[in-house]
């Protein structure tokens, strides 16, 4: 098996499966560390990601209504879910300096 070949001196075809095995490969590194956290980090991680998602498709996209159609409830879900993530992660500043 000889040296690497760099991206500089790879083909289009090979370049293309080169970095598609790379994300592949990152994505895997990425799907383990997540499944490093807890249960609860991850529920909590994972609440956080869809509370927000919802809250900025409504805001971002007009034809989801936009800012006035957000609701107090959807931005108190929202704080509750930043909250549990900031307990779980222990992220509060002003209690851990």
């Amino acid at each position: 098996m000889g040296r690497p070949k760099n991206i500089e001196n790879m083909t289009q075809e090979e370049r293309i499966v080169y970095w598609e095995k790379r994300r592949e490969r990152e994505a895997f590194a990425r799907l383990e560390t997540f499944n490093a956290l807890s249960a609860d980090q991850r529920q909590a991680v994972k609440d956080l990601y869809d509370k927000l998602d919802s809250v900025l498709d409504t805001v971002l996209y007009p034809e989801n209504g936009g800012i006035k159609y957000v609701t107090a409830f959807e931005l108190q879900e929202l704080a509750d879910a930043n909250d549990t993530l900031r307990f779980n992660f222990n992220l509060d500043v002003r209690e851990n300096g």
